[in-house]
């Protein structure tokens, strides 16, 4: 955790290094609203139509040129420059690239095409034509702009090279976080084949969905489907982060189990979750018509959605979970990033090539550490489910055992025996003048003289036999005829050898017969023959086994 955390750390620094070496020198950015008719030139050279470093989104929708002051910067021929800023709503546009010696140069575009100069990180990036003179301005002009957050936002010029070094970095970014939550998925739906446990089914819909946003967020859907409109896109990302916080508040409450959301938290997610849905489809059907009021809506309901969260963490705190820190740790900061994203909706904060892309790391982040905590709640859910076998095993053991002798008792017994087909042996065993030793030595002893003798019985049974204690002082061993070994024997003297309480002498009396058991009548009819195999044993002194075929003496 430390190693990813220093990782972390160094990437964040990379981040924001990278972002400050690029940049060439401070754009002072002036924007003025114009008409169908203005001509650009003339706008130019009138400064007092310009409002400069002012916030943008005030002047609200419509047609814009927007001019960027800087001192006279030159490009070598081995490393030209280019135009970076990231991309806003607009219908179409064209940059115009002014030099020192009066000539200008231009590029234009529309949402439909814009994706020609589209590069990872949801950024336009625009080549700046190469001249010996020296590059003294850019004028933008956007037509259709809904201007939400900006017309123009975070223009920055640089040398190639370096916008080659952040591109490279953000590919690195996200080709990890697409290579992480794919393995993240695959694992959890494989658990989830495994184990059935819900959580894990919401928790890779969670990552599905953020792979989705990420993909569209980040610009890639452009990269790879070129004929995207960039409009079109804009409305998908709001769907896709709804859809996001949705899948995320899933999870969290199939994670923690029931009980973390009351009714009351459940009402609140629910109205929450609709109004932010249905402000990002009418978005979608709509826009850019009533583009403001909307995305204040949308706003709103996901502030309402991610403060669902905390109701919920402390239920589960409440409830002593111990997942709470954990998952608090893995959520803080897609959770903080959120927050600032919000806010920036709310123009409580400035944009920032950070805050734009930052959401990836945290996303990364928390995809790490949730994997662990995911890994956790799948080792505790099963211990309970293993505690819960055992102690299954346990009653049913319990249930089907004399308490006594820990042999099986006769229930269990007979739906054991009932229905084999083939040929058995079956021995009542029973302990020779066993009133006699209750009389004498106490019921206590009595007790301890069956646990013995039933020692004696499991101590040389065959391993394919069933052992039982069919009540009182009588036992049973049942075996398949094919084992062809003198088990009544063994019987015999294992309990004359072993010892009993209190240094008595204990024998027993077996009565044996042979027969099939397929059903119940076939049952009774072998315990009458073994029995009466056990009388003769009784009657000719004990001590002894007694076959049922002929009631010879067979020890």
């Amino acid at each position: 955790m430390r190693i990813f955390a220093a990782l972390v750390l160094l990437l964040l620094t990379w981040f924001s290094g990278a972002e400050a070496q690029a940049r060439v020198q401070p754009l002072e950015t002036c924007i003025a609203r114009i008409g169908p008719a203005d001509d650009i030139r003339q706008t130019l050279e009138n400064p007092a139509v310009f409002a400069c470093n002012a916030r943008q989104n005030v002047l609200g929708g419509g047609d814009f040129l927007t001019y960027l002051r800087f001192p006279a910067v030159s490009a070598v021929p081995d490393d030209p420059l280019v135009l970076r800023m990231t991309n806003v709503w607009q219908d179409h546009s064209r940059v115009h690239f002014l030099y020192a010696d009066g000539s200008r140069e231009t590029l234009a575009f529309t949402s439909a095409d814009v994706a020609r100069f589209t590069v990872i990180g949801a950024i336009w990036e625009f080549p700046v034509p190469y001249r010996s003179a020296a590059l003294s301005g850019v004028a933008i002009e956007n037509h259709g702009a809904i201007n939400l957050r900006g017309v123009v936002i975070a223009p920055r010029i640089m040398p190639l090279s370096q916008a080659v070094g952040i591109k490279t970095m953000l590919v690195a970014v996200y080709s990890g976080f697409a290579g992480l939550a794919l393995a993240l998925i695959v694992y959890n739906i494989a658990l989830w084949v495994a184990q059935r446990h819900r959580f894990q089914l919401h928790y890779c819909m969670m990552v599905s969905a953020l792979v989705a946003y990420t993909f569209s967020s980040s610009g890639m859907i452009m990269l790879a489907f070129s004929g995207i409109d960039n409009n079109d896109r804009v409305k998908l990302n709001g769907l896709l982060l709804a859809l996001c916080a949705l899948a995320a508040l899933n999870f969290i409450r199939s994670f923690f189990g029931p009980g973390v959301a009351t009714s009351r938290v459940q009402a609140w997610a629910r109205v929450s979750t609709v109004i932010t849905l249905g402000a990002a489809v009418v978005f979608a059907i709509i826009a850019p018509i009533h583009a403001r009021s909307l995305d204040r809506i949308y706003s709103v309901a996901m502030t309402a959605m991610l403060l669902t969260f905390l109701p919920i963490l402390w239920n589960a705190w409440r409830q002593r979970s111990r997942y709470v820190w954990l998952f608090i740790l893995a959520w803080a900061a897609p959770l903080v990033t959120s927050g600032l994203r919000v806010a920036h909706g709310f123009d409580l904060v400035g944009y920032s090539l950070w805050l734009d892309n930052g959401n990836i790391i945290a996303l990364a982040v928390e995809s790490l550490i949730s994997s662990i905590m995911v890994t956790g709640r799948l080792r505790s859910l099963s211990q309970e489910r293993d505690y819960a076998v055992a102690q299954e095993k346990t009653a049913r053991r319990l249930a089907n055992t004399d308490p006594l002798t820990g042999l099986l008792n006769r229930r269990a017994f007979l739906d054991l025996a009932i229905g084999r087909r083939a040929r058995h042996c079956l021995l009542l065993i029973d302990i020779d003048h066993f009133k006699g030793v209750n009389d004498q030595l106490g019921h206590d002893a009595g007790d301890e003289v069956l646990i013995e003798v039933a020692a004696a019985i499991q101590h040389c049974r065959p391993a394919r036999s069933l052992a039982v204690r069919l009540g009182g002082e009588e036992f049973a061993l049942l075996m398949p005829v094919a084992l062809r070994e003198p088990v009544a024997e063994r019987v015999l003297q294992s309990v004359r050898d072993y010892p009993m309480p209190q240094g008595i002498r204990v024998t027993v009396s077996i009565g044996q017969a042979e027969g099939s058991l397929a059903s119940e009548e076939d049952w009774k009819r072998l315990y009458r023959q073994a029995d009466a195999a056990l009388y003769r044993a009784k009657s000719e002194g004990r001590d002894r086994v007694c076959a049922s075929t002929d009631f010879r003496v067979v020890a």
